[in-house]
């Protein structure tokens, strides 16, 4: 990471860069790419590892469960989001006949119609939140990267192992089997730029995270989220993306969200399936590179297709929920229902007490989730008071003049689609809080959410002591699969992890996600020695952190882009193995810790492998 969105942003945008700053290589690899703009072998390649984390060979039934909630979340907010356009909208026509032709019958049908389907959708969607709120369960703890726990290596996950061992020398030998196969070559072009994705866009999460994705993960998750979306949101589509969408007129395409973004159709093959050279081509290179006894047990090429399969389902619910609209409001009844108005309005249940706020008059997430679970709660008794208080009312209703009651109705109407409204948003913001979905554009105005997951500037104002480049990484907070579940949205407030590290240059402190996703900043040749670094400390240009600190007052790799177009034209035939969690700077390589248990030991000494 970072996300999907980030990742295909860049492998689409990489032509031009490659064309600007890659000389003739970088002209032929530009060609490569624009001569099948839409290939979806560029576009998944440009996944990465990533799509590992789909691995239920692996990841078994954490990852069942897993999946099994996120896929039962967009089944309870699909009908949400269709709930004006399936129950409400045919419902407000047939009431203006029923109220016209005083049917007492038909007009108790249909609003316990509404009510019951209404109640049934919300309960839906409060059972799934149930889940992770009543039963105070993280379901990302199922995913702990085990090169943190200090396993050993032949127990890793591929998804760590792709990311922390023999990076670069793996696309590299991808590229070289790949040669005479535009496809596979393409497959290799955007895996490479994957790595450049990380390599410079990861330290900017990190500064923001307040350490890297081994030992802050589901933090990590919720930060590219937010990322993910702002790209989205911030860099509109271009004609020739749009083209590769395949866009029809059932689509409900959204320009600036990931919900309705369609973008799983860039990563898909025909019939949903791995084609049969690629999952050849990744068994191939995976035996050619990892060898010996301190690897996983071996993936194959049917391995490689049901990881595919699970991701791109994920992906194709993900960037085409779509997502509710606000329902326009509707003006009060008129005084010829004033009695009735504050009769309904005098039974309402009593709004919830307590909730997320911190002591001191300062924001505090403590609760959070529950405090937005109660309030679900709450709208849903009201939901069910309202309906209940209008089939009570009924002949009161029916028996005022015409144009009074379809007014006072359609008041009562948008009440209860009001209600359904809100259950859905808060529903929905939670489990992005939870970072289990993407936030949608409105979310950035939500105080302090919007600023805290993009700029480390905002990262305290959720908790946590504010981020300091002097202070970096810190080491994992206290959590566990049974809680605390909010503990992913405070920065850590931890121990540092080691002395001679930093997150990100000191020019992206204080800077939204712009400065690393587009764009072009000075380049500094001196950095070129991070490729070729030999060790982690010392004094001089083989050593990484000397070299860091030489550039880190400027923009060191510069944007993702940019650094991706540079890596791609000058070294796909022998890429660097950078560590690609960039978990202590720029450039650094893939290393092993001194001593494994690195979640209980402080400081983590490292060696380059």
């Amino acid at each position: 990471m970072p996300g999907p969105i980030v990742h295909l942003q860049n492998v689409l945008a990489l032509p031009s860069y490659l064309r600007e700053l890659g000389g003739d290589r970088g002209g032929e690899i530009a060609q490569l790419l624009q001569s099948d703009p839409c290939s979806p072998y560029a576009n998944f390649g440009a996944q990465g590892p990533d799509f590992l984390v789909f691995s239920l060979k692996e990841y078994g039934t954490p990852l069942d469960e897993f999946a099994n909630f996120l896929f039962g979340v967009y089944d309870a907010l699909e009908p949400l989001i269709d709930f004006y356009e399936a129950v409400i909208e045919p419902v407000e026509d047939a009431i203006d006949d029923a109220i016209t032709a005083v049917d007492q019958a038909l007009f108790d049908g249909l609003l316990t119609q509404i009510g019951d389907t209404g109640t049934l959708l919300t309960s839906a969607l409060q059972t799934q939140l149930a889940a992770i709120v009543t039963n105070n369960v993280d379901l990302f703890y199922g995913f702990y990267p085990k090169v943190q726990q200090g396993k050993p290596e032949n127990e890793w996950y591929w998804f760590d192992t792709w990311h922390y061992r023999k990076t670069g020398e793996f696309a590299s030998t991808m590229w070289k089997m790949a040669q005479g196969d535009d496809d596979l070559m393409r497959y290799a072009v955007g895996y490479a730029s994957h790595i450049g994705g990380d390599v410079a866009g990861h330290p900017f999460v990190n500064a923001i995270v307040g350490g890297p994705y081994r030992s802050h993960w589901h933090r990590h998750h919720l930060v590219e989220n937010w990322i993910d979306a702002y790209a989205r949101k911030t860099v509109p589509d271009s004609k020739r993306t749009k083209k590769c969408l395949r866009l029809t007129s059932d689509d409900t395409y959204l320009g600036d969200a990931i919900s309705g973004s369609y973008y799983y159709r860039l990563c898909e093959f025909p019939d949903g399936e791995l084609p049969g050279k690629l999952a050849d081509l990744l068994v191939k290179a995976v035996d050619a590179v990892y060898t010996g006894p301190d690897v996983p047990p071996a993936l194959n090429q049917t391995d490689f297709d049901t990881t595919y399969r699970l991701w791109l389902l994920w992906f194709e619910r993900a960037t085409t929920i779509g997502s509710a609209q606000k329902p326009t409001p509707v003006p009060p009844p008129g005084s010829a229902s004033v009695s009735l108005f504050n009769d309904y309005a005098s039974g309402v249940p009593s709004f919830p007490g307590g909730g997320g706020g911190g002591g001191g008059g300062g924001f505090s997430v403590l609760d959070i989730f529950a405090a937005i679970f109660g309030f679900i709660g709450w709208l849903i008794e009201t939901l069910a008071y309202t309906v209940t208080w209008i089939i009570t009312h009924s002949i009161d209703i029916l028996t005022l003049p015409v144009t009074e009651a379809l007014a006072l109705v359609k008041w009562l109407l948008y009440q209860i689609q009001k209600l359904v409204w809100q259950v859905y948003e808060e529903g929905r913001f939670m489990l992005v809080l939870g970072a289990y979905l993407s936030p949608e554009p409105r979310d950035f105005a939500r105080v302090p959410f919007g600023t805290a997951f993009i700029n480390t500037a905002g990262a305290h104002l959720t908790g946590g002591p504010a981020p300091s480049f002097a202070n970096y990484p810190l080491k994992q907070e206290s959590h566990g699969l049974f809680g605390p579940i909010e503990h992913h949205l405070t920065y850590p407030g931890t121990p540092r992890e080691f002395e001679a590290t930093e997150a990100a240059p000191t020019v992206f402190f204080g800077q939204n996600p712009d400065v690393v996703l587009h764009g072009f900043h000075p380049w500094n040749p001196q950095v070129e020695d991070l490729y070729t670094a030999k060790e982690p400390y010392g004094v001089g240009p083989q050593f990484t952190h000397w070299t860091d600190s030489q550039t880190w007052n400027a923009h060191q790799f510069g944007s993702i882009p940019a650094f991706s177009a540079r890596l791609i034209s000058e070294r796909i035939d022998d890429l660097p193995n950078f560590n690609l969690d960039a978990d202590r700077g720029h450039g650094w390589k893939t290393w092993r810790a001194r001593k494994p248990d690195i979640d209980v030991q402080n400081p983590v000494d490292v060696d380059y492998i």
